[in-house]
């Protein structure tokens, strides 16, 4: 039985006491081999540390209170000689130390806390109400709440621990004020008066004492928490301010400093009653607490329904005021540049030539259509992935140009059940091959994108000296490399192309003890059997670029959209990083997908992960006051944003993210008048579109373009806005995403006395069109789903394109094909082949193909075409139950042809009817 308790005893300390340690020294290789080892001391020593103040001053307040505890007791009874039974010290010292150490938990995982206190930054501006500085209430409350919590616990664990200890040994000197009352069933006790001053007078000295003292310190305390509150009301979220309203100010603040002076007041009388030992005064003072917490409970309800809401307005005017300017202030609003667009609805080829390099950018592949094409055409093999689309632009010898870009990633969970050995997935197939690249608004003549980047290993128009990736978004599971296995590099025409790694990523399984402490850490005992692994051999893990950014700065929040970027021949992904809080003064909170619950977000740092080599860097975008504070915790940890490659600056883009979340506040905060503001007179919302037959909100989208009165080609990001309720298009905002204009936000008001024609409008008059809505639904019935991809809509000059592509795609293998792109600036409707067709019927109400002007050759009346259309529809289907699928497709082929004479035939007849009403008149 002996040796199964030190067996058990083992056991518990190998993964109570030996796995935290070797965690820590695991964190430690991992961190010395990425470069920030300072960073992993840092955030160590202070954990280590925090614990020590918090188990010393839990143990001695606890101790000292049991401590003054039993010598009372002691010296109580042997006065009146009276014998009791001990309580075992040591007992009660190993509870402490429990306790204590509980709490010196509670001080590391506050860490961030403390160390944003001592190295707090300050904001340059005050709130309006109570004169702070706004980094007192991001860095400082935080902290003073945590230790008042932390006192406040403690002192009620020792209310609970002497007034245990005393009732446990002094109950026989109140033995004799009982008697034993006994019932039909069984005895019970019950005190023969309940003269609260009687027991005053009979409560020993020491004891009432001690008592009154843990009872002065725990009113100290709420008086303290009472202080505190007062600041809290700044972040109110209710009624119609955000922050502090007039019913705050003016009734609440009051209650809570009065709270604050009752409290102080009780704790000084609870320690003058040991003199005085008059049971009124702390009652009283209690009851006058209470009394008042009841009241601040309903009061300023009552006051705010009776006295406020008669005249809201003019009462909430100037808190109103201090919530809009905060609000913008906290999220990055406050410099947004207003400016009036004049929208011009008659869209001319004069403008389209002005403008010919923002049509060449248009984007016309919808991402989401694009990824299963690339799947399909570009995976390769079913081991590679795409995990999304993104969109980046380059400076290339034709000029600026924006392309749709994605990664070609190792994904193993895709392999073969038989293919799943340790040995393959952990040593030979360890990293993804390459990129796929397609300009945004061109595509082949059967609705493929023209790549300019493409294949393995790949080729194009971009060199990519090293198109390998062990760094991604995907990659989850730990990788070995250099072992006696080479890995798979790509495959070839009938064989496959192995390789070795030759970076520095990875922590060398150059010892035993390593490969020993590995196997634990993974529970794998591969790392110690296997013959493959060698002093050579490298471990990678955390090699999903987000984690392992999160891993080496987890204080800061991580855009959940990666994109990856060539240069100089290398594959880089940009990661956008920000600082946010949820104690800025008279700010909105917000409730999102990936930022919930905050008041305050900067996006300050641009991370860069090198795709093969793992290297990361932190550079500081934004001069910020949270990210400067973390610099001084963080010396080593952030570089400055001129240490960043020019190369690689030029790919850095305003982050969506963070865009949505300005945007989803604009709505509302781009009203400045405290008047408009409360009456919600000018709110606007987020226009919606259609996908897959499903109307979602629109997301904000990437172009490059020429702003109104700003000159050259740039990158921006561009959100349209309609007003609540309404669907015509009411204004655009735009964020400039290149250098020296970065950050920069641009908003362009329509006028509102005209109309201009919003998404939904756009897309309702699509749907209405007889041409396209009857090709639509032919398209629908031959066994192919139809896919509208973004609606974009785009400034041109002083007029406003709107651009939705047509992509169609077999329901049983989608390869969604780009078939058509409808073009409108708000009076007509177009659908052509391709952008360059649509915009020409647009503004010229006819086609030039290579051969000349193109005048449709067609005998046959639209009905003669439509029944022809029918007829090889209706074949192809017999064609497809008897399983011919060669005459299904020729029957497909031909009904093709026959709706694109029937579409030519409308796009004439279209044409004619404009130049006779233009004859007529």
């Amino acid at each position: 039985m002996k040796d199964m308790k030190i067996l058990f005893l083992l056991i518990l300390a190998l993964f109570l006491g030996i796995g935290p340690l070797v965690g820590i020294y695991t964190d430690y290789l991992w961190f010395d081999m990425i470069g920030y080892t300072s960073v992993f001391t840092t955030i160590l020593q202070w954990k280590l540390l925090a614990i020590i103040p918090g188990f010393i001053i839990a143990f001695l307040f606890l101790y000292i209170n049991a401590k003054f505890a039993g010598d009372s007791i002691d010296k109580i009874l042997a006065e009146k000689n009276i014998t009791s039974e001990k309580v075992d010290s040591q007992i009660i010292l190993v509870a402490i130390a429990a306790v204590s150490f509980i709490f010196g938990l509670i001080f590391s995982g506050n860490w961030k806390t403390i160390l944003l206190y001592f190295n707090s930054t300050s904001f340059g501006l005050e709130d309006p109400i109570l004169m702070n500085d706004i980094g007192f209430y991001v860095f400082q409350l935080p902290f003073l709440h945590m230790i008042r919590g932390v006192f406040l616990g403690l002192t009620i664990l020792s209310l609970i621990l002497v007034l245990a200890l005393y009732f446990y040994r002094l109950e026989p000197l109140f033995s004799s004020d009982r008697v034993e009352i006994e019932d039909s069933e069984e005895p019970y006790f019950l005190n023969q008066s309940i003269d609260l001053k009687d027991i005053m007078d009979k409560l020993p000295t020491k004891v009432l004492v001690h008592l009154s003292a843990i009872l002065a310190f725990l009113f100290a305390l709420i008086a303290f928490g009472f202080f505190l509150e007062r600041y809290e009301i700044l972040f109110s979220q209710q009624g119609v301010v955000a922050g502090a309203g007039y019913t705050d100010v003016n009734v609440s603040l009051p209650i809570f400093t009065i709270l604050t002076v009752l409290s102080v007041l009780t704790s000084i009388a609870l320690l003058a009653n040991v003199k005085l030992k008059n049971i009124k005064i702390p009652v009283v003072a209690v009851a006058l607490i209470a009394l008042f917490i009841v009241a601040s409970s309903f009061v300023p309800g009552v006051y705010q329904q009776f006295k406020v809401e008669p005249t809201e307005i003019q009462l909430e005017e100037p808190y109103l005021k201090y919530n809009i300017d905060y609000t913008r202030a906290a999220y990055g609003l406050s410099d947004v540049e207003e400016r009036p667009f004049e929208a011009n609805m008659n869209l001319t080829s004069s403008e389209l030539e002005d403008n010919s390099e923002v049509i060449d950018n248009i984007r016309i592949w919808d991402r989401r259509a694009l990824e299963q094409t690339y799947k399909q055409l570009q995976q390769i093999r079913t081991y590679y992935t795409f995990n999304d689309v993104d969109t980046d632009r380059y400076h290339t010898e034709d000029g600026y140009k924006q392309y749709m870009v994605s990664a070609r990633e190792m994904d193993t969970f895709q392999m073969a059940p038989e293919s799943k050995t340790w040995v393959n997935e952990k040593l030979v197939y360890t990293h993804g091959y390459g990129m796929v690249m397609n300009p945004v608004s061109t595509k082949t003549e059967d609705g493929r994108p023209e790549f300019v980047l493409q294949d393995i290993p790949p080729k194009g128009e971009f060199e990519v000296d090293n198109p390998r990736m062990y760094y991604g978004e995907i990659n989850r599971n730990y990788k070995i490399v250099n072992t006696g296995r080479d890995e798979f590099d790509y495959p070839m025409q009938g064989q496959n192309a192995f390789t070795q790694y030759e970076g520095e990523s990875g922590i060398l399984l150059d010892s035993f003890i390593k490969q020993l402490i590995f196997a634990f850490t993974f529970s794998d005992p591969n790392f110690i059997l296997s013959q493959y692994i060698d002093d050579e051999s490298r471990l990678m893990y955390r090699q999903q670029i987000v984690e392992r950014t999160q891993e080496i700065a987890p204080f800061l929040e991580y855009d959940n959209d990666p994109y990856p970027v060539i240069h100089e021949g290398q594959i880089y992904w940009i990661i956008d990083a920000y600082t946010t809080a949820n104690k800025y003064p008279y700010s909105e909170t917000y409730y999102g997908v990936q930022f919930n619950g905050i008041n305050y977000i900067s996006n300050s740092v641009k991370v860069v992960v090198d795709a093969y080599d793992g290297t990361v860097d932190f550079y500081m975008i934004e001069d910020e006051p949270v990210v400067n504070t973390y610099s001084k915790i963080f010396p080593d940890l952030f570089k400055s944003f001129d240490e960043m490659p020019e190369g690689l600056q030029e790919h850095i883009r305003y982050p969506k993210n963070l865009f949505r979340v300005q945007m989803d506040l604009y709505e509302n905060y781009h009203m400045e008048s405290a008047e408009e503001f409360y009456n919600k007179e000018d709110a606007w919302e987020i226009p919606r579109e259609v996908y897959r037959g499903n109307s979602i909100e629109m997301e904000p989208y990437y172009m490059i373009t020429k702003l109104p009165d700003n000159g050259g080609l740039e990158y921006v990001l561009l959100q349209p806005f309609t007003p609540r309720g309404r669907e015509n298009m009411i204004a655009w905002i735009a964020a400039r995403c290149d250098k020296p204009n970065y950050g920069q936000l641009k908003h362009y008001e329509l006028p509102k006395g005209e109309l201009v024609y919003g998404p939904t409008q756009i897309e309702s008059r699509i749907d209405q069109d007889p041409d396209i809505s009857q090709q639509l639904t032919l398209w629908g019935q031959s066994g192919s789903n139809v896919i509208r991809g973004n609606l974009l809509v785009v400034p041109i000059g002083n007029s406003i394109l709107y651009v939705e592509p047509l992509f169609i795609s077999a329901e049983q293998s989608e390869i969604p094909e780009l078939r058509r792109v409808i073009a409108s600036s708000g009076q007509r409707v177009v659908m052509g082949e391709d952008l360059k067709e649509s915009l020409q019927m647009l503004v010229e109400g006819r086609v030039d193909r290579e051969e000349g002007t193109y005048q449709p050759e067609i005998t046959q009346t639209s009905q003669e075409l439509a029944q022809q259309a029918l007829d090889h529809y209706n074949q192809a289907q017999e064609y497809l139950k008897e399983g011919n699928w060669t005459g299904y497709g020729e029957e497909i082929d031909q009904m093709e042809d026959v709706l694109n004479q029937l579409y030519d035939l409308n796009q004439l007849s279209q044409s004619l009817d404009e130049d006779n009403s233009t004859a007529a008149e």
